[in-house]
């Protein structure tokens, strides 16, 4: 196939040569006929150097056929490399026409030859690259193709979205415009409301205020009648705990009807009453002729008791009844406490194992330091202790608010003291909780306190201060050091009167 496209262009490639040799070898003749009808006079003496001429011509041209390989003798000559001669000229084309800087070509076929196989070459070199840009033009014609349907599935898919999303944007400005309208009108109905709400809110604070104002006049009133209510008539809630069962005076004790499944232990103390008494729990303690002591639980209702003490005129007896503020049957009651605990042979802690003898709780207190505290002396949240004083407390017991001082730190700690002590005061008024004064519970629960030793040395201080104190008839009075008076018992007197002997008559109570 290449063979048959490179003949026509071997068949050019040497006509061209040959009319090459023939247009020079037409040239040199008509110069030299030229040259013979010009010099035609001279012909005969230059004869002999034409016919030289014509012997080089007539060899140059053996020799260039021999170049192009159609002559008989195809070996070069010499004169073949001299660059002004035909046929050095033509040998210098060859050796260009070699181009690779191989030896020179014999002769002009076989330059063609060459030149023809390296078109050959060439010519399916490109060949093979046409057929494969083929291939890959047909393979990127087929992406193409994909790419193109998928791009246009795309674009349809896009159109549909978008003429779905025209759609909705449409419906929504539709809901939006309905919402607008809705928020127009709920607007107004606020704005409406608001007025009314506002006006209510001014008739409804004042029916408050009115409210509270009429709520506190009647506290206030309840509180006032409640408290003339305690001072006049003392009246009493309380029932008596037990009765007195029997009493053994010669070893000092009584027996109860309380026992082990009435939650009663030992330690516990109580006040004996009398049998025609005005009630128990009262702030007058006039009916109160003694205290015990339970030492040992007997059975379920059966404890025994020490007589802790007794009024000689009005000696313990059976069926007396028997009273402790901080003991029920199955029950353990709390109290509150307020003010400094500072008693002869009685502090704060003394106290506190005092009401858990009898089974009682202290559910808040206010320390000496006028903190708020609970019943094991641990902080409790000012805003939290006063609902600490709930339907289980039984009593707010008011100790030792303080006294006027010019001591100023001291001074503060009884503000603190009465401030914290006036917070529980209006939790207990609001639950109807009556207070006690400190004495008056610890008759009740039947404490004795410790004796006050006297001794001749001490007459010069009288009169002295009683370290227990004393207390006024009124609910809510505070302990005060009150001086004794300066009559002393004719016992300690020095005088020289003699005892009183007994008449012999002994009491009813210790009859046989």
């Amino acid at each position: 196939m290449a063979q048959k496209n490179n003949g026509p262009v071997i068949g050019m490639a040497i006509f061209i040569v040959l009319s090459i040799m023939f247009a020079v070898f037409w040239y040199m003749t008509w110069s030299d006929n030229q040259l013979v009808y010009k010099s035609l006079a001279d012909a005969t003496q230059k004869e002999q150097d034409l016919n030289g001429t014509v012997r080089d011509a007539l060899e140059e041209i053996r020799l260039l056929k021999g170049l192009i390989g159609v002559g008989e003798n195809t070996e070069p000559g010499a004169g073949d490399t001299d660059e002004d001669t035909a046929n050095g000229r033509t040998q210098q084309i060859l050796n260009e026409l070699a181009g690779d800087g191989t030896a020179a070509l014999p002769n002009l076929i076989g330059a063609l030859q060459k030149e023809s196989a390296e078109n050959n070459k060439n010519s399916f070199t490109a060949t093979d690259r046409m057929r494969q840009l083929g291939l890959k033009r047909t393979e990127n014609g087929q992406l193409t193709q994909s790419k193109d349907e998928e791009i246009e599935k795309h674009k349809a898919a896009l159109a549909k979205a978008e003429e779905k999303r025209i759609e909705q944007e449409a419906i929504h400005n539709e809901e939006l415009a309905q919402l607008g309208e809705q928020v127009d009108t709920l607007r107004g109905t606020t704005v409406r409301l608001e007025d009314e709400l506002a006006a209510l809110r001014v008739s409804t604070n004042r029916q408050i205020e009115d409210l509270v104002d009429d709520n506190n006049d009647k506290r206030t009133a309840i509180v006032d009648l409640r408290s003339r209510l305690r001072q006049k008539d003392d009246p009493t809630f309380s029932t008596a705990d037990a009765h007195i069962h029997s009493v053994d005076h010669n070893r000092g004790l009584c027996y109860i009807d309380l026992g082990r499944a009435d939650g009663l232990r030992e330690g516990v103390t109580f006040s004996v009453y009398t049998p025609g008494n005005s009630g128990v729990g009262r702030n007058n303690t006039s009916d109160i002729k003694g205290k015990i002591e339970v030492v040992d639980i007997l059975a379920d209702h059966r404890a025994e008791a020490r007589i802790v003490k007794q009024d000689l005129g009005r000696p313990i007896a059976g069926d007396d009844p028997i009273y402790s503020p901080i003991f029920q049957t199955g029950q353990s009651l709390e109290i509150a406490v307020a003010g400094r605990i500072a008693l002869d042979g009685l502090d704060r802690s003394q106290f506190r194992r005092l009401v858990t003898a009898a089974g009682g709780r202290i559910s808040v207190q206010v320390g000496d330091e006028g903190d708020f505290t609970d019943g094991k002396g641990n902080p409790v949240d000012s805003n939290d202790a006063p609902r600490r004083i709930s339907s289980r407390t039984r009593y707010l017991i008011i100790a030792d608010l303080g006294d006027d001082t010019e001591n100023q730190e001291l001074e503060q700690i009884y503000k603190r003291i009465r401030d914290n002590t006036q917070k529980l005061r209006n939790q207990a008024e609001n639950l109807g909780i009556y207070e006690i004064g400190l004495s008056t519970f610890l008759e009740h629960i039947g404490y004795s306190r410790k004796q006050v030793k006297w001794t001749p040395e001490s007459r010069s201080s009288f009169p002295g201060k009683l370290p227990n104190g004393s207390h006024s008839d009124s609910v809510n009075s505070s302990f005060r050091q009150s001086q004794s008076s300066a009559v002393i018992s004719q016992k300690y007197s020095g005088g020289t009167q003699s005892t009183t002997s007994s008449t012999g008559n002994n009491s009813k109570a210790f009859g046989n």
